[in-house]
């Protein structure tokens, strides 16, 4: 199934002006700061958000003096140049690209989706495609480091998918920090989603029972109401996928991929808004989940 693998990296280079191929023009990432020394603080500075005439908005955080300023626009602009010279064109092709923010705009996130590069995974019930997803993250108040992962997302459901805090690419935002090491790093990362696939094939042809499932959710450390609607979307799940490790490993990732209230997951608003962030630690959680002693006794 995975040995006319298609070649992720190359070294064919599209034309850089490629009219906003990530839509980040206007994005909820597109936006001017400054920095700012703070009066009495000889070793500390204000972050701002500017309007286009430099004029302060908003203040996003106070950092160390040595801190460095890299806007949101810059961090993924430098990832941009990265994809568009080592992606074959054909891979490029009807990229989609979702900006997030939260803590006021302090922490961003990026999520691509590249929709050409993709793998079936099937069984007797249903198949699907699994696309290739690069999610990259990084703050300029000092609440995260600069992050990135390759991940993958099932297109029969829109949920993503990454599989452990051990494929995040993360780098300090020091004064010593090199875009350029960090952007190796990320290409390097892009080969575990031809090992991710073929795992989340056998998980498709591994069939399980409602006890299976309900064995497995009951062992995670959750409160009893997740429980509850954990096992309602795996009962959903297995009703389109079939009653099968996938079906149950889906039902986690609905969760992590949805917050409107009639799905049981809904998110609690606050004064600050923290939905971008709560839903990339609930794409973590989950998996943790997938490591647990039960989930891993049904997936050996």
């Amino acid at each position: 199934m995975f040995e006319d693998r298609p070649t992720i990296m190359a070294d064919i280079t599209i034309e850089k002006n490629n009219n906003d191929l990530f839509k980040m023009k206007g994005s909820a990432v597109d936006f001017p700061m400054k920095e700012e020394k703070l009066e009495h603080f000889w070793d500390k500075k204000g972050i701002y958000r500017v309007d286009e005439e430099g004029e302060i908005v908003q203040g996003l955080g106070i950092v160390g003096r040595e801190y460095p300023l890299s806007t949101h626009k810059d961090f993924f602009s430098q990832q941009h140049d990265m994809i568009i010279n080592k992606f074959p064109a054909e891979h490029l092709e009807d990229v989609k690209t979702n900006y997030r923010v939260s803590r006021d705009g302090a922490w961003a996130l990026q999520d691509i989706i590249f929709p050409n590069v993709k793998f079936p995974i099937e069984n007797r019930k249903q198949k699907t495609e699994i696309g290739l997803r690069n999610v990259s993250w990084h703050s300029v108040d000092g609440s995260a480091s600069n992050n990135a992962l390759f991940g993958a997302i099932d297109f029969f459901c829109t949920n993503g998918m990454i599989t452990g805090e051990y494929d995040v690419v993360r780098k300090k935002n020091t004064k010593h920090f090199d875009m350029r090491n960090f952007i190796n790093e990320i290409e390097k990362s892009v080969e575990e989603f031809y090992l991710t696939v073929e795992k989340y094939q056998t998980w498709a042809t591994r069939d399980i029972t409602f006890q299976d499932a309900k064995t497995v959710v009951e062992n995670l450390p959750v409160k009893n109401r997740k429980k509850e609607n954990l096992l309602k979307a795996y009962e959903q799940e297995a009703v389109e996928r079939g009653d099968n490790l996938w079906a149950l490993y889906s039902a986690f990732t609905y969760y992590s991929s949805h917050t409107d209230k009639e799905s049981g997951f809904n998110i609690r608003n606050t004064v600050h808004d923290h939905e971008a962030q709560t839903m990339l630690k609930r794409e973590f959680e989950v998996a943790g989940w997938v490591e647990n002693e039960e989930f891993v006794k049904l997936a050996a």
